[in-house]
């Protein structure tokens, strides 16, 4: 009767294992579904509510040429401009002695460093600017449009021309 008594305590105990188990896991399947994370793209067959998105467009530690950025020492100012380049204008040769992050808006600009080196970039691309003497030019039918942020400081050139 011992024996018994004692197998009977290990069936419940076993019994209630399982259920405590089972409840645990309808419980948590339960919490999850319920979770924003894993929720249904709409609630009572409304859309959810868009969400911020954030895209890198470029994360380098050089140049387009490969020049390490090297930043001013100066108190820091920081100058954002958009700039439209017409087909068939070119800047002239000049250089930036401050980093300077070009975003391709629209069109296609061709830069050519004094090097020889030349770069074809177009809409959707993002790159730092060439630290050596260089100019753009567009090439295209279409206007060409960037967005130039300067990494300067106060007093500092945003470009200048070569030496004569």
């Amino acid at each position: 009767m011992i024996q018994f008594a004692k197998h009977r305590r290990t069936i419940a105990e076993a019994v209630t294992r399982r259920r405590l188990v089972a409840g645990a896991t309808l419980l948590a399947a339960g919490l999850l579904a319920g979770s924003p994370a894993l929720a249904d793209s709409s609630v009572n067959g409304a859309a959810k509510p868009p969400v911020a998105r954030s895209t890198v467009l470029l994360q380098t530690t050089t140049h387009a040429n490969g020049v390490p950025i090297v930043y001013p020492t100066g108190k820091p100012q920081v100058t954002v401009r958009v700039t439209e380049i017409p087909p068939g204008v070119d800047t002239g040769v000049h250089n930036h002695p401050i980093p300077l992050i070009t975003y391709i808006l629209a069109g296609e600009l061709t830069i050519r460093e004094v090097t020889g080196a030349a770069y074809v970039y177009k809409k959707g691309d993002a790159f730092v600017e060439s630290a050596e003497f260089h100019h753009g030019v567009n090439e295209g039918k279409e206007p060409v449009r960037l967005l130039a942020v300067y990494a300067g400081e106060v007093g500092a050139p945003l470009s200048i021309k070569p030496p004569h």
